[in-house]
């Protein structure tokens, strides 16, 4: 009982309510998968002073890990926490900086460390070179690992005006200390750490979790830790429950702190099918634990449509984009190991849900279109009816070329009028010189490939080369919209964005550390984009251009950003 108690504490009354939330746990203070238990390790660390602490700041994670996973020595600063990890401010506020790192102290090596105790401001990110030498006198004030630890021990402090050690004032917090080592990687990474249980945060540090395990194959626990109460251990129990009440009786936008967000892993969790895509359509889950929920309905078609019929309604009715794109990547290649027969009706059904949530999005949803969109065109190559409308489209552009081809050059422009009244930007110079002729007759030839495809990979490598050809709206991209399925409502833009996503999503490439969804590849994938060349994939034989994206319409917000965080990395080292 007083464990259930000092947990509500913790996690705030608004956020989990004493005892009825907490029955369960009521028999677990004397289990042996008991969270006290569980966590008596990793509290002795903080009251032994041998856990190292670092916030970081929640834009900086994916280069924070990429340096980790990099194998490359690299300077950071961390803070000693006093006995308990109580009464001392971390770095950082805690909206800007949520989370953390925790390091063992005793599997690290603070040999050639830089170490200021509470309270000086050592201000490393101007005041360290990249040689790693300190400049501007701030290797006056360095201390001893064995005096920072008596420091914490005693309360004492720097004080600003004299520079001279204090003791702090009974019930005042002490300012953070700085230890500054040359790290080596993941060794020694005990846990990561949320600074309180605001929802937003707590998602965020779950995503860390997540992110980390698949980056570095390492599964951390999750502690509390707050300055005010001694650290505390998150378990799944504490989690599952905290999140269950969390989950509102109507669907609604979860906070999200990062963007993009930061997928969470609930597969070790209890909630149901629907409440992990309500979960997924709220927030976000990551590619492992979306695959595991689809997967167990490999043989039962009916289940597998509901639940994707279910998670599409619910991520455009929020309007959650990155997380319609994973449900369509997650779920394709499944669908097309599914039989034609058994499922025709189901995909039937399916298809006019998905159009109908493509004419209800507002104007400005080419981004939810996309998604919506690749979905039709992937149901339509599977279902046969994207080869039937091929087998007309080839008829009538065949015919079309015999005609003109045994026309005169004046013929050639009455050609192009018939052209102009349904594309009113075609250009009568291409009629005259052949080059609307040639264009066409490689269309053609294009589509008899594209009729012949028999798997979704070589359906999409083809559907990429035709789409690249298209540097402007013509009769050729009308004529292939109508054979994908599609309608007025995806423009020429969309199109060849629905192409690239699908590319993406059957062609092999390269495996990535960030692969825990698309849109945290995508972001880690801009930010390397600024410091050397993007992996590139070959397309028929020929490498990608520099510039390909699995989501294009998204590029320029991305490189913003990763703009921002390179020119703020910059300002500060």
């Amino acid at each position: 009982r007083v464990f259930i108690e000092k947990m509500a504490v913790l996690l705030g009354t608004h956020a989990l309510q004493p005892p009825k939330c907490f029955d369960s746990l009521k028999c677990s203070e004397t289990s042996e998968t008991s969270p006290v238990r569980s966590s008596t390790r990793l509290v002795d660390l903080f009251d032994d002073q041998l856990a190292l602490v670092k916030t970081v700041r929640n834009t900086d994670w994916l280069d924070l890990i990429r340096k980790l996973n990099g194998g490359n020595v690299f300077r950071t600063s961390v803070s000693l926490p006093p006995p308990g990890a109580v009464k001392m401010r971390l770095f950082g506020e805690q909206r800007t900086n949520c989370a953390g790192l925790v390091w063992d102290r005793s599997q690290v090596d603070l040999s050639e460390a830089y170490i200021w105790p509470s309270g000086y401001m050592a201000k490393t990110e101007f005041n360290l070179t990249h040689k790693g030498e300190l400049v501007n006198g701030r290797s006056s004030a360095l201390v001893t690992i064995e005096r920072l630890v008596e420091c914490n021990r005693r309360g004492l402090t720097t004080n600003a005006e004299t520079g001279e050690l204090q003791e702090v004032a009974d019930g005042a917090t002490m300012n953070f200390n700085e230890i500054n080592w040359p790290c080596g990687g993941a060794r020694g990474l005990v846990a990561v750490f949320v600074r309180s249980m605001e929802m937003g945060r707590v998602l965020h540090a779950l995503g860390v979790v997540a992110l980390l395990e698949h980056a570095l194959g390492v599964r951390l626990p999750l502690l509390l830790l707050d300055s005010e109460h001694p650290v505390c251990l998150l378990d799944n129990t504490i989690l599952e429950a905290y999140l269950r009440q969390a989950l509102p009786t109507h669907l609604e936008r979860w906070p999200a702190v990062l963007v993009p967000r930061l997928p969470v892993d609930v597969s070790s969790m209890h909630f149901s099918d629907m409440e992990k895509i309500n979960i997924h359509a709220m927030y976000g889950l990551c590619r492992s634990s979306l695959w595991q929920l689809f997967a167990k309905y490999t043989d039962d078609p009916v289940r597998f449509h509901e639940l994707l019929s279910a998670g599409l309604k619910a991520c455009v009715a929020l309007r959650n984009v990155p997380s319609a794109r994973e449900i369509v990547r997650a779920t394709s290649p499944q669908l097309l190991g599914f039989g034609k027969e058994e499922t025709a009706c189901l995909e039937r059904r399916l298809m006019t849900e998905v159009l109908v949530l493509s004419e209800t999005l507002p104007e400005g949803n080419d981004d939810l279109q996309v998604a919506l969109g690749a979905e039709v065109m992937l149901m339509e190559f599977r279902s046969g009816q994207t080869k039937r409308r091929i087998d007309r489209a080839v008829e009538e552009l065949g015919e079309w070329l015999r005609k003109v081809n045994s026309q005169c050059s004046v013929c050639d422009f009455f050609s192009w009028v018939e052209t102009w009244k349904k594309e009113p930007t075609s250009r009568v110079s291409s009629f005259i010189n052949g080059k609307a002729v040639a264009n066409r007759a490689d269309f053609l030839k294009h589509l008899k490939k594209l009729r012949d495809a028999d798997d979704g990979e070589s359906y999409v490598r083809e559907l990429y080369e035709v789409v690249q050809a298209l540097r402007s709206p013509c009769l050729r991209f009308h004529m292939l919209r109508d054979v994908l399925g599609l309608d007025r409502r995806f423009s020429r833009n969309v199109l060849h964005a629905i192409v690239c996503f699908a590319f993406d999503i059957f062609v092999p490439r390269p495996s990535s550390a960030f692969e825990v969804d698309e849109s945290t590849r995508l972001e880690a994938e801009e930010s390397g984009g600024l410091m050397g060349r993007r992996p590139s994939r070959e397309i028929l034989g020929v490498e990608t251009p520099e510039d390909f994206s699995a989501d294009p319409l998204g590029v320029e917000t991305r490189l913003f950003r990763a703009l921002y965080r390179e020119n703020r990395s910059r300002k500060f080292s």
